[in-house]
């Protein structure tokens, strides 16, 4: 894959292209089809992913330059891409935003297969949504079934996840397992992560031989735009988002002991990123599982503060974020 912008991203939705082109002519099209239910609403905006993505990042280099204009304050400006799904603001809870299905629209005059579809735009920085249309909610993650088939084998043998930096397969008398080791740099890591209310966090990394705690790095992350894109034909959706990270560096933090009271969630990370070794990918993968505890503890933000953890709940997470070459 290129440095394009959506080049990296597009092997997420191909299984969404094949998929449509499979059940188009079995649903119905035309007049009759368009009067036969309720439009739903977040089919007014096909799309073409990669496209999307391009404007996407294109909107996020002017409003990065306009928070840096008003706000210089040093903070990265970090770009990723989550998958999850959308989840309708009408109908039964959790319902998709949109079924699951190739979908056939009007688009230039005919009924189209569209793989993709625009279902929110969001500027963080004036609390405007564009489009004049509901907001979808987006809930990150995956299953874990999901988690394990893309992702386990690693760099063992090839897999979607190393089909997805378009690694080459391995000729005759060549190992998988060298093969993608020559095209793909990972990299382990375990993080604690302590968030506040406020919007700061706390990371604590763990170390690889003992697993003890190193000293807490503070930082302030905050949304600066959104884009959902509903993915119907595939698996799961896509939420673009770009935001920016402040190292607060004199507010580092010696232990969890002597960590401040207040926060509200503790995430346990534990994460294997991907890249290309030659960098000619503008993106990286992580894959992560995620424990996330609440603070119940007396002085917390839910009643709690400095004291117990209860109720863990395990996630499994694929994002991709923009390298920071590409955002300085």
């Amino acid at each position: 894959m290129s440095k394009r912008p959506g080049g990296a991203l597009g092997s997420l939705v191909a299984q969404s292209s094949k998929e449509a082109k499979r059940t188009a002519t079995a649903r119905p099209s035309g007049p009759s089809a368009a009067n036969a239910a309720p439009r739903n609403p977040f089919l007014k905006r096909p799309t073409q992913p990669e496209e999307a993505i391009k404007l996407f990042l294109i909107q996020s280099r002017s409003v990065a330059q306009r928070q840096a204009a008003n706000n210089n304050n040093g903070a990265a400006i970090e770009i990723e891409a989550r998958l999850g799904t959308l989840i309708s603001p009408y109908g039964a809870h959790d319902m998709r935003a949109l079924s699951s299905g190739a979908k056939l629209v009007p688009i230039q005059g005919k009924d189209r297969v569209a793989h993709a579809f625009i279902c929110n735009v969001a500027d963080n920085t004036t609390a405007q949504q564009q489009g004049g249309q509901p907001s979808t909610n987006f809930e990150g993650g995956i299953t874990r079934s999901n988690y394990l088939r893309w992702t386990q084998a690693g760099l063992s043998e090839l897999s979607p996840l190393s089909a997805s930096f378009s690694c080459r397969k391995a000729r005759e008398g060549e190992s998988e397992g060298s093969v993608l080791k020559s095209q793909l740099v990972e990299t382990e890591s375990v993080t604690s992560v302590f968030a506040y209310p406020n919007h700061t966090r706390v990371n604590f990394t763990h170390h690889p031989q003992s697993d003890r705690l190193g000293r807490g790095q503070s930082e302030k992350k905050e949304k600066l735009s959104t884009m959902d894109m509903a993915l119907p034909a595939a698996p799961y959706d896509l939420r673009l988002t770009c935001a920016t990270e402040l190292s607060l560096n004199h507010q580092s933090v010696e232990s969890v002991s002597k960590l401040a009271p207040g926060w509200n969630t503790k995430r346990i990370k534990r994460r294997r990123s991907y890249a290309r070794a030659d960098k000619s990918f503008a993106w990286r993968m992580d894959v992560t599982e995620v424990t996330t505890m609440d603070n119940a503890g007396p002085g917390g933000a839910k009643g709690g503060g400095g004291g117990g953890a209860q109720h863990s709940e395990v996630g499994y997470e694929i994002e991709m974020e923009l390298s920071a070459s590409m955002t300085q």
